[in-house]
């Protein structure tokens, strides 16, 4: 099934009217040139048609000579010359000239008999030439009702779901295409005579087809019905192609002629009388398509019938006049029907495109009616011309301008309310949070908008639950495609996809419209616009949803990470002030058994209690200060680290060796610069037996200078030495909680210095590389 956005619907059976169309064009040309040649022609001021019988076609400005003959009537003489009776018949435009030709007081002697033979009472009409008003109408209006009426043929060929109703309908169409488009040559040149015979027999035939087929066939005695008509329609083949013959071979035609003359008016009060007992048998949605449609069946014999008591009343016979415009009724009415109940169960889609046709071909219809009026009411004045093709084109234009608002009032109203809809469920959506509540809001937009009997916003899994859908319909919708169920065309439902950025958010699914309406495109416009903004509010949704939920679980990572940095900070500070503290006891130690201390270690004293402040201060504000580094000694600062670490270093009686220059200073901050020193010394020492050595060495390296801290222990091992930077857990003694490394790899990062591990020579060394001075 086509995509229910695509304007131009494809049809399997489209292709077929190629031919058709192309012949019909042709027929055209041909009906054209045949009425150009008769410009200027002479005629008496009345018509006679193909087999030289009397014609009621006149028009009001032609002059009026009684008695008037019977249509039953043939002509057999013009101006005393007795007309040959061999075949092929001339043809009347022939007969016309031969009256020119002969005629000596601008007066035709016309002489008639009817069927019997016997001779009507001459005639003398005055001589007229086929001007503009006579094509005007004759051919113009009626080529226009005829197209109007195969365009309607060709629209329910296309689109009708219902076969019989399709092929009776489209019978009808062509049948009647062919009269008008063959009416005024008829009377004329007859190149056309062929077919507006075969089209005479047809229109009844079509009526019984209709009555029959429309809108679907009877379930009372379908089949022998169907099988009647066929046996009228067979008759009806033979008796059109007698009529084709008898033109060149001189047959009598009148039994055959009488015989469609009175088949006509039954045909059609058989037409309007089945639809109206259908309308009274039938109920619900039946009946009321079919009272959608029988407004143009009701209306054209009582049209017709009112003109007939006209021309009773005037003495002029204007039916011809009417027929032309009264015929269009029925197709108008079933056209009306199709777009407000789908009476011929179509599959498609109305356009604008679809209703183009018909609207111009009206209003040039109706322009040139009101064109032949002007001209009949100023005709003896001096209006040019040219000044009422002029008016004429002014009311085309004015024609075109009302059929447009008319069409979009009518038949496309979803174009007047597609701001305030679209604009209206904007503002709403744009303070709903609550996915629900989206959806609530766009389906009560369709509802409110489209007349549709129910609007569904559908989960995309929740499509399996729902039946009549097409085998592929989710990969369809996944790409952005409409759907339309897989039900009768009048129960049928339409799936539109809310997408946003790709991603399917959900299905919009719109139940069949009242009465089963077609779908315009505006309205698949609309729904397609209200879908997007659902769907772009539902995304939106979703990810307010999802930044609450982060920001939930933000609160929660941040209460988790004040607890993880509490848990960091105490447990590096309970591993940093073991240093202090154990100088600050060893002071205590000496002072209490008499021993001097210096003023170098009071002082180192006073800087260790100092920085234990600022780690409990950090402890407090969980969140460790901001070193401010500045140019320092390096080798000043060495010499406080082994102050904290000097307890190991006596007692395992290790020799410290420093290889650093005096005047050498780095960018670092002076406490974590301690911090990171004593860390690395006090590994060192823990790690190297009694009697070892450990030292600092500085040395050049190819990326900066290198300072090395170094000792004679056993080295680290082996399963260790990989992870040693990359878990906070990996210690180097047993017991340890690895803490130490991990504080040193925090202070190298701050100074952006590197550190590493390896194994030189016996020693066990952390390097430190330092970056060239600025």
């Amino acid at each position: 099934m086509a995509p229910a956005t695509n304007s131009r619907v494809q049809h399997p059976r489209g292709h077929r009217l190629l031919f058709p169309s192309l012949l019909a064009f042709v027929l055209t040309g041909v009906a054209a040139a045949s009425a150009y040649t008769t410009l200027g022609k002479h005629f008496p001021s009345l018509l006679v048609d193909a087999y030289h019988f009397y014609s009621i076609v006149e028009l009001p400005s032609w002059e009026r000579t009684e008695p008037r003959p019977h249509v039953s009537h043939r002509l057999v003489a013009v101006n005393g010359v007795t007309l040959p009776e061999k075949a092929p018949l001339p043809s009347p435009l022939e007969l016309y000239e031969l009256m020119a030709g002969t005629s000596r007081d601008s007066m035709a002697h016309l002489e008639f008999e009817d069927p019997r033979g016997r001779s009507f009472p001459p005639i003398h009409s005055r001589v007229s030439c086929f001007g503009a008003e006579e094509l005007l109408f004759f051919f113009v209006a009626y080529a226009l009702a005829a197209w109007l009426v195969l365009w309607s043929g060709g629209l329910v060929f296309t689109v009708c779901g219902r076969p019989a109703a399709r092929r009776a309908y489209t019978f009808w169409s062509v049948v009647t295409f062919l009269l008008l488009l063959s009416f005024y040559d008829y009377h004329t040149n007859a190149w056309l005579a062929p077919f507006f015979s075969v089209s005479a027999v047809g229109i009844p035939l079509g009526a019984l087809w209709l009555a029959y087929a429309f809108p679907r066939p009877p379930r009372w005695r379908a089949t022998i019905i169907r099988r009647g008509l066929i046996v009228l329609t067979v008759l009806g083949a033979g008796t059109a192609t007698g009529l084709v013959v008898a033109r060149f071979t001189g047959w009598n035609v009148y039994p055959i002629r009488n015989a469609i003359d009175h088949l006509m008016a039954p045909s059609f009060v058989t037409l309007a009388g089945i639809v109206l007992l259908r309308m009274r048998r039938s109920t619900g949605l039946e009946r009321t398509e079919l009272v959608t449609a029988s407004w143009g069946l009701i209306t054209t014999p009582l049209l017709l019938a009112l003109v007939h008591v006209l021309s009773l009343i005037t003495g002029r016979d204007v039916r011809h006049l009417v027929l032309p415009f009264a015929v269009l009724l029925f197709p108008l009415s079933i056209g009306y029907a199709l777009i407000r109940n789908n009476i011929l169960e179509a599959r498609t889609v109305l356009t604008s495109r679809m209703l183009r046709v018909p609207f111009a071909l009206g209003a040039i219809l109706l322009s040139v009616l009101g064109t032949y009026l002007a001209y009949l009411a100023t005709r003896n004045g001096q209006v040019v011309l040219d000044l009422l093709f002029l008016l004429g084109f002014a009311l085309f234009l004015l024609l075109m301008v009302l059929a447009r608002h008319i069409q979009t009032r009518l038949f496309f109203p979803s174009t007047l309310a597609f701001r305030g809809t679209v604009q209206g469920l904007s503002d709403r959506l744009a303070a709903l949070r609550d996915i629900p509540a989206i959806r609530r809001a766009v389906e009560e937009a369709v509802v409110k908008t489209l007349p549709t009997l129910s609007a569904q916003v559908v989960e995309p899994g929740a499509l399996v639950e729902l039946s009549y859908l097409p085998g592929d319909s989710q990969e369809r919708l996944a790409r952005g495609e409409n759907l339309w169920t897989a039900q009768s065309p009048r129960d049928q439902h339409l799936l539109l996809p809310m997408r946003s950025l790709g991603e399917l958010r959900a299905v919009l699914l719109v139940a069949p419209k009242r009465g089963a309406a077609l779908y315009t495109q505006e309205d698949i416009h609309l729904l397609e616009t209200l879908a997007s903004l659902g769907a772009l509010a539902l995304h939106n949704a979703e990810v307010v949803q999802e930044l609450e939920s982060i920001r939930r679980l933000e609160v929660g990572a941040a209460q988790k990470e004040k607890q993880l940095t509490l848990s960091a900070l105490s447990e590096e500070l309970c591993h940093e002030m073991v240093y202090p503290l154990n100088f600050l006891q060893d002071l205590l130690r000496r002072g209490a058994s008499g021993q001097p201390l210096d003023e170098e270690d009071l002082s180192f004293a006073r800087d260790e209690v100092d920085r234990m402040k600022r780690m409990l201060d950090s402890l407090r504000r969980l969140q460790l200060p901001t070193p401010r580094l500045a140019p320092l000694q390096l080798l000043g600062h060495i010499q406080r680290a082994l102050l904290l670490v000097r307890e190991p270093i006596h007692e395992k009686k290790l020799s410290v060796t420093i290889d650093v220059p005096p005047e050498l200073t780095v960018n670092a901050e002076g406490g974590a610069l301690v911090q990171l020193l004593s860390n690395l010394l006090r590994n060192a020492a823990q790690a190297t037996p009694e009697a070892g050595a450990i030292g600092i060495r500085l040395h050049q390296g190819p990326g900066g200078q290198l300072l090395d801290v170094w000792d004679t222990g056993p080295g680290i091992p082996e399963h260790v030495a990989p992870a040693l930077f990359t878990s906070r857990r990996i210690s180097t003694k047993q017991g340890g909680y690895g803490i130490g490394l991990t504080v040193v790899q925090r202070i190298a990062y701050t100074f952006q210095w590197d550190i590493s591990f390896r194994r030189e020579s016996e020693r066990t060394l952390f390097r430190l590389t330092l970056p060239h001075p600025p």
